[in-house]
Formats: structure tokens, sequence, C-alpha cells
């Protein structure tokens, strides 16, 4: 009997620490709704404009408080960085020939070639992401200009330099998770 007696009191006492712990969140938060009232209701101090320039003058460092635009410095001043490439192991420049400026053709894969009656096409494989795109002769890709599509390989022209890809280069270097394009024909069965 007396063991019911101690948790009867204890459950009393603990609804009473309820109750004044209930009574003094009232209370902060009556005295923070105070708060926030008393400081939306005084008025803000207004800085006349010549004193904001000024100090906007001041935090960038210079007395004339009118802005200069923005500008890149001239293209020669990172010439540091170009002539020690971040990519390359060496640290030197690739060497390029003078038609290398138009496009790395060497980067084109032929992935087929189309001939009809009536037209010639060729399927190439270029660009990062790579991408395939349809050409005829006489259009051009990335500076490069298809001159003749033939069965089995493709002629651009740069500038006065011409480069062939045939349909076989390609195909050997081609790693196990690159696909293959290499189109061969195929006869019907007898």
């Amino acid at each position: 009997m007396q063991a019911i007696d101690t948790v009867r009191a204890l459950a009393r006492s603990w609804s009473s620490l309820q109750a004044v712990g209930v009574i003094a969140l009232f209370l902060v938060c009556l005295g923070l709704a105070g708060i926030i009232a008393a400081e939306l209701s005084t008025p803000t101090l207004a800085v006349p404009e010549a004193s904001a320039q000024a100090f906007s003058a001041r935090a960038k460092g210079s007395v004339n408080a009118e802005a200069t635009p923005f500008s890149l410095p001239p293209l020669q001043s990172f010439a540091s960085i170009t002539d020690r490439p971040l990519f390359s192991q060496s640290r030197r420049p690739s060497p390029q020939g003078p038609d290398d400026s138009l496009g790395p053709w060497s980067s084109f894969v032929l992935a087929g070639i189309i001939i009809s009656p009536t037209s010639r096409e060729a399927l190439i494989l270029h660009g990062k992401p790579p991408t395939v795109v349809s050409v005829q002769e006489g259009q051009d890709i990335d500076g490069w200009l298809i001159t003749s599509i033939l069965p089995d390989r493709v002629v651009f022209r740069g500038g006065t330099t011409e480069h062939e890809l045939k349909l076989t280069d390609k195909a050997e270097s081609t790693t196990p998770t690159t696909p293959n394009f290499n189109l061969q024909k195929r006869r019907p069965a007898p």
C-alpha cells in the first residue's frame, strides 16, 4: 500500500512540474513577442545618400565613387598558361600544323557510307559527347570541307591540306566499350 501512495505522490508532483514548465514557456513566448513588436515599431535610421556613397567608396578602396566596368586582361597575359598546358603530361604544348586551327580532323570516326543513285552520304562520329552526323559532299564539319565520298573513305580538305578518313581506320583502334561501326555489304544467300 505504501508503494501505491509513493507512486500517486510522484504523479501529482510530475503534473505540477509540467504545469510549471508550460507556464514558463508561455512567459518566454510573451517576452519574445514583446521584443519583436518593439523592433518593428521603432523607426529605422535614415542614412543620407552622400554618406552612403562615401562609405561604399571607402569600402572599395578608392576615393572616386563611380564604378568602373569590369574588363578582362589582354589574352597575352595568359600566355604562361597556354605555354604549359595543365592536362598535358609533359606540360609542353602539342605540335600543331597550320591547318590544325580548323579543328581536329583526326577526332572524326567514319561510322558508315551510304551511296545511292541520287546521293552520297557519310555518317561521321565527332564532338564531345560524340554524335553521329550525316553529311554529303560539299558540306563541312568543324571547318573541314568534305570534297568526296568514296565507297571506302571520305576526303576532307582544310585550306590546302587534304586528309582521307578510311572506313577501317578507326575500327582497329576501338575498345570493347566503343561500338564498332564497320559496315560491310551482305550478299543474299543463294
